[in-house]
């Protein structure tokens, strides 16, 4: 059994070759099986080697080992019959049943005896044509699957078994396996501390989407529809109130995505209790603006006391606490008390008399500048909890870190350096001669200058460079009024790529625009190319030799020149294709110094062929299909006769419908996924270059919003490379 794992990979490839193609249009299918399949067959072949005894020699051999025994010796026979003969399902049926009866040395080899028996089962099943085979088969696949723990397969090998052919002993394995392992209610759970209650029911198996309507399953005693919700296996009644009892009924035929239902019905009795004392605060923001309300919000509930503590993180201390992992954290008691003890102090500690509304969120603010009176620099956290409350060390507390500035700092870094800005949060206006301090990784002050009248402070590149300890890690801003602010250099930007504005990257001392006049040649033509040789900040470079190699599409280089400035930076060269230039990407590299990186490039391509899709269908969609005409035709004239044509559809959300424009339909929280559909069979163009054929849809997305299709059609030339073009449709 050992050499049936040794020979997997080396027997695999011949075997995708030459094995006995499997049969795709079983209902049944698994990928892991259909890979063991493969592994298995490549195994036998190999282990087998040159079969030289017929069929019925070999029989009478299996039998003969099987009645002394050895079963080992048994499969090993069986092994050589279905090299001679992959075809017969009988014998890869026996060999699965005999698989599972061998005694296993190890745990380890009674995995690996269980795998290849599926194996075998199911190309057994794949390879049948017999109803009567393939439901046994399917049942020795399920045994083995059970033999593993692994459920959800054995369940859905049984049910598509007695599909094929009803058998009582089957049928009583798979409802006794159901009721055990299959789609089933497992817990339920009450959210009576969240603003307005709900209970939460979670099944075994994920529930079908948001588009299925699970009331009718549903009941609330005193309610008519009940509120739902559904998210993965969980199925939720929204919109308890607290201090009230429930009875809610789940109806047996709930529907899941394993094409099981809820076999059985089943009642509970939910109460939804008062909420807990609780104290939060209402955002992760820190900067308290000096003007106007200076409170800092606390929410509470079911508590009339707020037990409070403020400590102050000094202005040296900053750096550690600001990159470290505790910054705009919950912390707990064990958090705070290290806190004191190393890093900072507690400047005042109290109790706060708040309103109390049952089970209702009560927003009062606390004022810190009355409680702690003026601020120093530096920033301060504020832990709260319900008065009375425990005292574990290791419960995490409402914590809101603050300071109190009227000043908004921001920056930005390029290969210049830091460029730092100081505005006012109450007018927007920039402030002038603030101090600004740059300190490293190590707490040092690298740089202390003031902002000019624009707000704007420049820290050089020299400055900003460092590596280590020395690299530059917030910005500290202050000024003779008392205002403080500060902002770490280590936080993640805010990045722009998402929005389709990143832009290119920042070039270095030298950077060379190279274009050509457009993107796609036919071979022996001339290729215009541009070069604007520019510095860091765009200025025009002068007077310097600039070196322009062009590499074709297999890299080997086609020509080189050095150009000189032919007036404020620019330079033309013309590259003239030969007939017999080899078509793909070609490549244009601009360097100043050949021993170093290029200082830009540009691509142009030589194509031969032009395609163009057409359709008179105005739509497409399951049940109609579209008709689909390609013409081709190479660049010099001649159509493109004989060319192979491959592609797919690929089905999406559409912005609009057609002729409403400017309206949205649909859910407009709704995620659509994205589906492809290969075509397949495309004929190949005639001698006129045209082609037709027929595209309809076997399945689309279930969505509220429009669909449209995308037929996506590549004509392949001769040397492998494709010309693609798109024909959108709506559905």
């Amino acid at each position: 059994m050992r050499a049936f794992v040794r020979a997997a990979f080396a027997a695999a490839l011949v075997l995708l070759l030459s094995a006995p193609t499997i049969a795709a249009d079983k209902v049944f299918k698994r990928d892991d099986l259909a890979e063991a399949a493969i592994k298995l067959e490549a195994q036998i072949k190999a282990d087998s080697g040159q079969v030289t005894k017929s069929i019925a020699e070999l029989r009478r051999d299996v039998d003969a080992a099987f009645q002394r025994g050895d079963d080992r010796g048994g499969v090993r026979i069986l092994g050589q019959i279905v090299v001679v003969a992959p075809n017969r399902t009988v014998t890869w049926l026996r060999l699965a049943r005999d698989l599972r009866q061998i005694r296993p040395n190890d745990y380890a080899e009674k995995n690996l005896l269980l795998e290849r028996a599926a194996a075998a089962a199911y190309i057994a099943y794949q390879r049948s044509g017999n109803s009567a085979e393939e439901a046994e088969s399917l049942v020795v696949v399920a045994r083995t699957y059970v033999d593993r723990q692994v459920w959800r397969p054995a369940l859905d090998a049984l049910r598509v078994s007695l599909e094929l052919r009803e058998v009582a002993e089957v049928r009583q394995q798979y409802e006794r396996l159901r009721e055990d392992h299959g789609f089933r209610l497992l817990d339920y759970t009450v959210d009576s501390d969240a603003a307005s209650p709900h209970a939460c029911f979670q099944f075994s198996e994920d529930l079908p989407g948001k588009r299925t309507d699970f009331s009718p399953y549903v009941s609330v005693a005193g309610q008519d529809k009940p509120a739902l919700s559904v998210q993965e296996r969980q199925l939720c009644v929204e919109g308890l109130k607290h201090g009230e009892r429930y009875s809610i009924t789940l109806r047996a035929g709930i529907p899941s995505q394993v094409n099981e239902t809820l076999t059985k019905s089943a009642d509970f009795s939910v109460y939804a209790r008062d909420r807990k004392p609780m104290v939060r605060f209402t955002a992760k923001a820190y900067v308290l603006p000096r003007t106007g309300q200076r409170g800092i919000p606390v929410v509470s509930v079911n508590t009339g006391t707020v037990a409070l503590e403020i400590y102050r993180i000094g202005d040296r201390n900053l750096l550690e606490t600001v990159v470290g992992r505790d910054f705009q954290r919950n912390l707990d008691r064990y958090d705070l008390d290290h806190l004191a003890e190393a890093r900072g102090a507690r400047v005042w500690k109290g109790k706060m008399a708040v309103e109390q509304s049952l089970n209702t969120d009560v927003t009062t603010a606390f004022p810190v500048t009355e409680a702690i009176g003026a601020l120093a620099p530096g920033v301060y956290v504020m832990a709260a909890q319900p008065a009375g409350a425990g005292k574990d060390e290791f419960d995490s507390l409402a914590t809101q870190w603050f300071i109190v500035s009227e000043r908004a700092l921001r920056a930005f870094s390029g290969n210049d350096g830091i460029h730092a800005f100081v505005h006012s949060l109450d007018t927007t206006q920039a402030k002038g001669a603030v101090e600004v301090r740059l300190l490293s990784r190590s707490n040092e002050i690298l740089s202390r200058k003031r902002t000019a009248d624009s707000g704007h402070v420049h820290f050089e590149a020299n400055l900003a460079s460092g590596e280590g300890a020395l690299a530059p890690a917030m910005l500290i801003a202050s000024d003779s009024e008392g205002d403080y602010a500060f902002l770490s250099l280590k936080a993640p930007p805010f990045d722009l790529t998402d929005r389709g504005v990143a832009g290119r990257a920042v070039p270095g001392g030298l950077d060379a625009f190279v274009y050509t006049e457009r993107g796609v040649y036919r071979s022996g033509e001339a290729v215009q190319v541009t070069t604007l040789l520019r510095d860091g900040q765009g200025m025009a470079v002068l007077n310097v030799l600039l070196t322009l190699v062009v590499e074709r599409p297999d890299g080997v280089e086609y020509r080189r020149a050095v150009v000189p400035d032919q007036g404020v930076g620019g330079r033309a060269l013309v590259v003239a294709l030969v007939s017999s230039a080899p078509s793909g990407t070609w490549l244009v590299r601009a360097f100043v110094d050949l021993k170093r990186p290029p200082v830009g490039e540009a691509t142009f391509l030589p194509d031969r062929v032009e395609l163009e899709l057409t359709s008179k269908a105005s739509g497409l969609s399951a049940t109609s299909a579209a008709e689909i005409n390609v013409d081709g035709r190479f660049l010099y004239g001649a159509p493109a006769a004989r060319l192979e044509l491959e592609g797919e559809v690929i089905v999406s959300a559409a912005n609009q419908r057609p002729g409403f424009a400017r309206y949205q339909f649909g859910l407009s929280d709704e995620d659509v996924a994205t589906t492809r559909q290969p075509l397949e069979n495309l004929p190949d163009t005639d001698d006129s270059g045209h082609a037709s054929f027929a595209v309809n849809l076997d399945k689309q997305p279930e969505a509220t919003r429009p669909l449209e299709a995308q037929i996506v059609v590549r004509m392949a030339e001769a040397g492998g490379r494709a010309v693609e073009r798109k024909l959108t449709l709506p559905v």
